[in-house]
């Protein structure tokens, strides 16, 4: 990728590939927490939901900065547990730093306005 001339990069890291340390030593930018849920508990993922989470926290130990859903309840822990990422919140029933309001979901796409720290 560098030498096609690449200079960033989206990529999804599982939660998964975090407890196996597959992604050790990776330097991210931007880490993302969309959601938590029990699909991923399982014997041959995270025999629970708090090994789960754990395993999510450690995206943002290789982050400089973090977006967290705070409509998910259990992102609250994140910030105290990663003191060195900066963390911004993002939903769309809670007050947040970025927040989607009057959603229209169509076949074809999805529109929404966005207030980024109480401004549209």
């Amino acid at each position: 990728m560098v030498d096609a001339g690449c200079t960033a990069c989206v990529m999804e890291v599982s939660s998964q590939s975090l407890k196996l340390n597959r992604v050790y030593g990776s330097d991210f930018n931007i880490g993302v927490f969309t959601n938590f849920s029990e699909d991923h508990i399982s014997p041959k993922e995270h025999p629970d939901m708090e090994d789960y989470f754990n395993s999510k926290v450690e995206l943002f130990k290789m982050c400089k900065y973090g977006y967290i859903n705070v409509d998910d309840i259990n992102t609250i822990r994140v910030p105290k547990l990663v003191p060195n990422c900066m963390i911004q919140t993002y939903g769309i029933d809670n007050e947040n730093n970025l927040l989607a309001k009057d959603i229209t979901i169509t076949n074809s796409y999805v529109d929404f306005k966005v207030k980024l720290n109480g401004k549209k």
